[in-house]
């Protein structure tokens, strides 16, 4: 860049003894051009501008953090007696040191150029310094409100916790939970938007923003159904108190614990550790077991099958000795009864109780292999077991049809010699039955050989039907 000094024509009124006031000329642009002594002195002007407004948010900021550490210090003290100023104090430290020194910034800085505005115009660097620390502080305020949220959260919970009602503590836990969610965005989103209105051309675009605002929702709602679905799911099953945190529920078959609730989602933790993120739509669209819905107490079952000889009695007392010694069980039942006797076992069910499911698992266990433990040692003879009697059958010949046959007759023959005798025995002829009590007993001796003798020969024919009639004859 060319500078250059000229002096005017010289008027006859002037003054000889003035000094000429240099001017600025065009340069090859057509913008008037500075010599170097202006730029200096340009650039010495803005440098002390920003050291003084430096220096002075710089003050501010550091009284605003020496007025956030006494506040905090206050509350601290305070605490000791009230749970909220505690909770306070531990989630609003540090936001409250941000906002102390944002809030000492911004007021220098003011201050430092209302002192400026006096002597000159605003210029780019004082606009953008004053809109850069409004908006930290406005960020600042955001992060506090958000860390008093989280606070009131915590002393509720808490307090609550603190008493012996654990369902309402679920329920209270739970919805604290969805309601500090849906203010922590909704201050979130109040902090953003206050920071865009800062600039003014953004606040000139409002007004067009609001005038379609009904169209841009219902597109954004079309695009995001499924998405704004799970949040007015997860509104829902805080309202209903359908689930609560440290639910035991059983979901698709799968068995855990509610561990966290959010707008959206659902965190289970399962018996082996895994965790299960489920959408929030999952729970009001589908059907699922909730074991702590109506309290935390829990009634568990298992079943032996013992041996017909089992000392049922004795199992009980055994029963009765071991829940007594255990550490779980909750006093209210544990009852050991024969619930089934059919085939070649009898089915034992033991029902027990504890204060929760995990101790209800617990107690089964320890309940199941002591007794199994006490069946080994004390009464083994009533371990299940299973019985096969043998019979064996000795076939001397096989016999052929023809004398199958004549077998038959003989027996049909006896049969009804035996008849007859009856009939003479009932009419009174002594002699005659002593003589026929001597030839039944003969034909009794031969009808019980006939009787084997057919069976015998009945499993000769099956088994010779089973090898496609290929057996000797």
């Amino acid at each position: 860049m060319l500078f250059a000094a000229t002096t005017p024509p010289a008027s006859p009124s002037a003054d000889p003894s003035a000094t000429p006031t240099p001017t600025p000329t065009p340069g090859p642009t057509g913008i008037p051009s500075l010599n170097v002594d202006q730029t200096v002195e340009v650039v010495s002007k803005t440098t002390n501008d920003l050291a003084a407004i430096g220096l002075q948010a710089g003050i501010g900021a550091a009284i605003g953090i020496l007025v956030a550490i006494v506040l905090m210090s206050i509350l601290s003290f305070m605490g000791r007696r009230r749970l909220l100023y505690r909770e306070i104090v531990d989630f609003g430290r540090r936001p409250a040191y941000a906002v102390g020194a944002m809030t000492g910034a911004f007021l220098g800085t003011q201050i430092a150029l209302t002192g400026l505005r006096q002597t000159k115009e605003d210029s780019t660097t004082m606009v953008v310094i004053e809109r850069g620390v409004t908006i930290a502080l406005i960020f600042s305020v955001t992060w506090l409100v958000v860390a008093f949220a989280k606070a009131i959260e915590s002393t509720v919970v808490k307090g609550v916790q603190a008493s012996e009602n654990q369902g309402r503590a679920n329920r209270v836990t739970t919805q604290s939970q969805i309601i500090r969610r849906v203010a922590q965005v909704v201050i979130i989103i109040a902090g953003l938007v206050s920071a865009i209105m800062t600039f003014p051309s953004v606040q000139l675009a409002m007004g067009s923003l609001l005038a379609s605002a009904g169209l841009a929702s219902v597109i954004a709602g079309m695009a995001a159904r499924s998405m704004l679905g799970n949040i007015f799911a997860g509104l829902q099953l805080a309202t209903t108190d359908a689930i609560r945190v440290d639910d035991v529920v059983v979901v698709d078959n799968e068995q855990g614990t509610i561990e966290e609730i959010t707008l959206t989602y659902v965190v289970m933790r399962t018996w082996d550790e895994r965790r299960l993120i489920l959408p929030s739509t999952h729970f009001t669209e589908n059907p699922f077991a909730n074991w702590t819905r109506g309290g935390s107490q829990s009634t568990g079952t298992f079943t032996l099958e013992l041996d017909w000889r089992v000392p049922v009695a004795a199992l009980r007392a055994e029963l009765a000795r071991l829940v007594a010694a255990s550490t779980v069980w909750d006093g209210r039942q544990a009852s050991l009864e024969v619930s089934d006797a059919v085939g070649d076992h009898v089915t034992v069910r033991v029902v027990l109780t504890g204060a929760n499911p995990g101790d209800v698992g617990a107690l089964k266990s320890y309940v199941r292999e002591e007794l199994v433990a006490w069946l080994q040692r004390e009464a083994p003879y009533a371990l299940p077991r299973t019985r096969v009697e043998v019979e064996q059958v000795e076939v001397t010949q096989d016999l052929g049809p023809e004398e199958v046959a004549r077998a038959a007759e003989e027996i049909v023959a006896k049969q009804k010699a035996e008849a007859d005798t009856a009939i003479k025995t009932v009419a009174g002829d002594d002699d005659t039955a002593t003589e026929a009590a001597g030839e039944t007993a003969a034909h009794g001796l031969g009808a019980r050989r006939a009787v084997t003798l057919g069976r015998a020969m009945g499993r000769s024919l099956l088994h010779r039907a089973r090898r496609g009639g290929l057996g000797p004859r």
